[in-house]
């Protein structure tokens, strides 16, 4: 049984970056209190091992009385960095994925500009809740697909299909559903501005995992389940076969899955930190009835 690990599985920039910023704060602030607001990124077992030292996560900002606050990865709304910035008893350490704030600048410039900013992602996920803050509630709006476009926008003839729309995606966005909506609106009458603000790491993991799927028997995609992109690495590889898996741990595995297998493809979400997944292909190589081989 062969094993083929996918090279870009695992931390991101934006994500490598979050933590390490986060284990430098306990550092430099011994003794005050440290906080994320809501986890720093969407992976429980990293969050733990912050928990155990002494970085807590707090979901309301106003309960956090002093001390220091890390914006987490995804970004938080405008207007909650705002009130942040006026309490002078709290230290702010801003990790915030620069992809993620790239795309909240281009947002509060087209929305200044009078453009209808549409943002192609989950409309609850905390990113895209930070991204329609950057634009304002009647200028902006998120879509999971092309079918959640308003139809004044997507009928021809109609006459508001002359307001101007800016395009973009949530960083961790699959680049067909982002290509989808921008065909979606070709037929409107005003001008629309692309921007692809999908992380340059996305499509790489994405178009990796798509192929090591394609060469596999069983897929297994490692990742916290609430983790946007891990999910979309999954359904992804799913589509190509469906003898795919996403587990958060090792202990998640089930031999069932992978017995007879030839070759077993593993791939990791973006908040999947390495050593999880050296657990996960130390289980396979273990478990399986020949030797494994990562690659």
């Amino acid at each position: 049984m062969e094993i083929e690990l996918a090279a870009s599985a695992g931390f991101c920039f934006g994500v490598k970056r979050a933590v390490n910023l986060a284990v430098r704060a306990a550092a430099e602030h011994p003794g005050k209190p440290i906080f994320t607001l809501g986890p720093i990124i969407h992976n429980p077992q990293v969050v733990a091992d912050l928990e155990r030292r002494g970085i807590h996560r707090a979901d309301d900002p106003v309960k956090i009385l002093a001390g220091v606050v890390i914006i987490r990865s995804h970004g938080i709304t405008r207007q909650t960095l705002e009130a942040l910035e006026t309490r002078p008893e709290i230290t702010i350490i801003d990790a915030t994925c620069p992809f993620v704030r790239r795309a909240q600048e281009i947002v509060g410039q087209m929305a200044a500009e009078g453009y209808r900013v549409i943002i192609v992602g989950e409309d609850n996920h905390p990113e895209v809740v930070g991204l329609l803050s950057y634009g304002g509630p009647n200028r902006t709006l998120a879509v999971s697909s092309a079918d959640d476009l308003p139809a004044e926008l997507t009928e021809r003839g109609n006459r508001r299909g002359g307001d101007n729309v800016a395009l973009l995606a949530q960083t961790t966005q699959s680049f067909d559903t982002f290509r989808a909506v921008a065909n979606r609106l070709l037929p409107h009458k005003g001008e629309t501005r692309c921007f692809n603000t999908i992380c340059d790491a996305t499509s790489q993991r994405q178009n990796e995992s798509l192929a090591i799927a394609g060469r596999s028997d069983c897929m297994i995609v490692i990742g916290g389940y609430a983790s946007a992109n891990t999910t979309r690495l999954e359904e992804l590889c799913r589509g190509v076969l469906p003898n795919t898996h996403h587990i958060e741990t090792a202990a998640d595995l089930d031999p069932s899955w992978y017995a007879g297998a030839r070759r077993i493809g593993v791939t990791a979400g973006a908040s999947t930190p390495g050593w999880l997944i050296e657990a996960v292909m130390v289980t396979l190589q273990t478990g399986g009835n020949s030797k494994g081989k990562s690659g």
